[in-house]
């Protein structure tokens, strides 16, 4: 039998009562979210309703599925959390607590073997310990974790290097794909190692933009045939003391390297001997390119000639040879040259070439040009590695210049080796901050902040107004911050943050790619541009209210949204023309709003019918935080029964499959939901029937609302905003840090989410107060009881 236990709602609406967690999971959909209290003197110490719970229906409910193998009498039991009889106990022990709750959610723990709670029992226990955590973390004070150095992920790397040295092109094609981590993203230092993979793929792409970007004199290298390998035998007289005489079969070669791989021509010139019928033949590595018939001259049979070919080389180390063939052939060949075929820069190039050299006279001697690359590198590593540089960090750079300049470079050729090994430094690669040095909070440093901020706004480095806020200590005050905050979210480069987070978030940045309706079945109806176009309108809507500084709950509802041509007629709206996307106020309540988009509807279908079961989970984890266990191993799908339930309604089989006990905790949360989605089909088309039959997309929630429909579920989700507010500070307090949040990390949440609703959820007001938290200004090194 269930007890319902009461308690206050436990935060800034003191005069709100709430049942507890144990009676919400049974009857209620929103119970995954405990709303948490500020963390005051006066009421961190005292025993809350929350904690009695615990003492009265979770501990008993572990004691009966658990205590066979951790006895609380056994002593010498290693995970001996039944020996807390007291839900401050559990508080005191939190590592072992969390690995608790994982074990039940991921169902490893009881073993197969022994008696399974059932699957109500499970998720409370579940939920308690996780609202509990959070609760009693709040007791702790300020806390601002530990950032992990991490990586550039592909788009940080790809627009860093845009706004470094000026190149707009996608590098990161060629690189492994990122993983996501901590709360779902991918710019989480846990899951951003550098495999030796990456590492060849990161030299590669130096190399290849500094080629774009670097203007070198175009090569013009002669050479001598008598300097050619292998050295000559003693010959008969040449006509040229220059040249070198070949006779059939003799070959003779040279080495040369080529820095910028593109079309190059060989001009040589040949002296035949006499009338013979003589040829030679150009072998680049060991394969004849181009074969040269030399003409008979009748007047003067040892007339030089001169030949000329176009060849194409890569870049690296050549061999360059050349072959005396035919039968009873001889020649001598004086000289050649070899040059590069280059058109003239465009202007762009030139731009990016002085953006990154300056437009000052090097010189020439060699101290004049060490003095010219230590300014260059200086300028440009303070600005890769996004901090102030010493000059003992360039003397190491500078030792790379020496040696391509001992061998014969160039000054802008010999350039590239430091320039190269500055991009593939772990200082430009990672975001690498100073270690905390107690475990008291303290400033992470001026340029660390900057960066913290221009990589959750632009996801790139910070631009030169950081760096001088950086330089002066002023990015340190608040009031710069906010401003600083208002600033960014107004650049175009925001749009790399808004792209970034929303997609992740919601999920849709898979539409198109992991997750395609069956192109049979929507043949001409859903393509590709069309899913590009899907996956931009939340973004659009995101950017829209940032910019604006509307209220974040219009994200949930509005009378408009933004739409291309595409999109508009997919929808059956008229009178959008063209691709550019713009604000669109709608005349029917079909779309507006989170529930109303397109990729929504996509991303939680399957490839040829809408699903409820996914519809209600992903409402349920993505906009309101209730994280959905997995089903039980032994729990057969819907495929699974066919036979019984062929002929009725996908409402008639759910319903037939939630009388399974293990099934209905969850799916009476999830599949209402789901069900009052079912207005739009698999690609996100507006219907009132499927399968010739009239849609019923009724419902009831366990807690009592009723529902006709996806406006009516709109209006559900707005009275519970609360969930809806306090996930979406988590994921993007997330999503700023780059790193897994803890439960030490709820009272920055909730004081995040205080503040914004104080501001009446003014989008940009979430993100000033990210920015101005704990955790984004601080660090502190990790006790080793919380460190795990």
């Amino acid at each position: 039998m269930l007890h319902c236990y009461c308690l206050p709602f436990m935060n800034r609406f003191s005069e709100k009562y709430l049942c507890s967690l144990v009676a919400l999971l049974a009857f209620t959909w929103g119970s995954a979210i405990v709303p948490l209290r500020a963390a005051t003197p006066e009421n961190s110490p005292q025993l809350t309703p929350l904690a009695e719970v615990y003492t009265k229906s979770i501990r008993p409910m572990l004691m009966k599925s658990c205590s066979l193998c951790h006895d609380p009498e056994d002593t010498s039991s290693e995970i001996d959390f039944l020996h807390h009889q007291t839900a401050d106990e559990v508080a005191s022990a939190r590592s072992m607590w969390r690995s608790v709750a994982m074990q039940l959610s991921n169902r490893t723990m009881p073993p197969e073997d022994e008696e399974q709670p059932t699957e109500e029992e499970r998720l409370q226990m579940v939920q308690w310990i996780e609202a509990w955590l959070q609760e009693t973390a709040c007791r702790q004070g300020d806390y601002a974790g530990q950032v992990t150095t991490r990586r550039l992920n592909r788009k940080e790397y790809d627009n860093t290097i845009r706004d470094l040295i000026g190149l707009e092109l996608d590098f990161s094609d060629r690189f492994p794909v990122d993983g996501a981590g901590g709360e779902g993203f991918d710019n989480n230092g846990e899951t951003l190692f550098l495999p030796p993979l990456l590492m060849e793929r990161y030299l590669e792409a130096a190399q290849e933009m500094l080629d774009l970007v670097v203007i070198t004199p175009p090569l013009a290298e002669e050479f001598l045939g008598k300097d050619l390998k292998p050295a000559a035998k003693e010959e008969k007289k040449l006509n040229d003391p220059r040249g070198r005489l070949l006779q059939s079969g003799e070959e003779v070669a040279y080495l040369q390297t080529i820095h910028l791989a593109g079309d190059y021509q060989v001009k040589v010139e040949i002296i035949p001997q006499q009338n013979l019928d003589a040829q030679i033949a150009l072998k680049i590595d060991g394969i004849v390119a181009h074969r040269y018939r030399l003409e008979k001259n009748s007047k003067d049979a040892q007339a030089k000639q001169y030949l000329t070919t176009k060849i194409r080389l890569s870049r690296g180390l050549h061999r360059i040879s050349f072959r005396c063939v035919g039968k009873d052939s001889e020649l001598e060949l004086v000289r050649g040259k070899l040059e590069e075929i280059r058109k003239k820069p465009t202007q762009e190039k030139i731009a990016r070439h002085e953006q990154l050299f300056g437009k000052e006279n090097v010189g020439e001697s060699e101290q004049e040009l060490r003095a010219a690359a230590r300014k260059v590198l200086t300028r440009f590593a303070r600005r890769a590695f996004r901090r102030p540089i010493n000059q003992e960090e360039i003397d190491l750079y500078l030792t790379l210049f020496d040696r391509a300049i001992s061998r014969g470079d160039t000054y802008e050729e010999a350039m590239k080796l430091p320039l190269k090994g500055i991009l593939v430094s772990p200082h430009f690669l990672f975001r690498i901050e100073q270690e905390p040095s107690s475990e008291a909070l303290e400033l992470i440093s001026s340029y660390e902040l900057a960066s913290r901020l221009s990589y959750f706004l632009w996801s790139s480095m910070p631009d030169e107004t950081l760096f001088q806020l950086a330089e002066s200590g002023a990015l340190q005050d608040e009031e710069v911050l906010r401003e600083q905050v208002r600033r960014m979210l107004q650049d175009p480069k925001s749009f790399a943050f808004v792209e970034s987070f929303v997609g992740q978030w919601l999920g849709t940045r898979e539409v198109g790619g992991r997750v395609v309706p069956d192109p049979a079945l929507f043949k001409g109806i859903y393509y590709s541009d069309l899913a590009v176009s899907m996956r931009a309108e939340p973004v659009m809507m995101m950017q829209y209210l940032l910019q604006e500084n509307r209220s974040i709950l219009e994200f949930l509802d509005a009378d408009y949204t933004f739409l291309n041509q595409k999109l508009a007629k997919h929808y059956g709206i008229s009178g959008i023309r063209g691709d550019k996307f713009r604000k669109v106020e709608l005349k029917t309540e079909e779309r507006g709003g989170i529930l109303g988009f397109g990729a929504v509807h996509v991303l939680t279908s399957f490839p040829r019918r809408t699903s409820a079961v996914l519809r209600g989970a992903w409402v349920l984890e993505t906009l309101l935080g209730i994280r959905v266990p997995s089903p039980p191993d032994d729990v057969p799908s819907l495929d699974e029964r066919r036979k019984e339930t062929r002929n009725m309604t996908m409402r008639e089989k759910l319903e037939h499959h939630r009388k399974n006990p293990a099934c209905a905790a969850c799916h009476n949360l999830m599949d209402p939901i789901g069900f009052g989605l079912e207005n739009y089909d698999a690609i996100g088309r507006w219907r009132t029937e499927a399968d010739k039959k009239p849609l019923d997309v009724s419902g009831v929630m366990p807690s009592g609302e009723k529902f006709e429909g996806p406006n009516d579920l709109k209006e559900i989700i707005l009275n519970r905003k609360d969930e809806f507010i306090h996930h979406l500070c988590e994921r993007m307090l997330g999503y700023a840090l780059g790193r897994s949040l803890e439960d030490q990390d709820a009272c920055t949440i909730q004081t995040i989410a205080h503040q914004w609703e104080r501001e009446g959820y003014q989008a940009q007001t979430l993100i000033e107060e990210v920015v101005l938290s704990t955790p984004f200004r601080f660090r502190q090194q990790l006790p080793e009881a919380t460190s795990h």
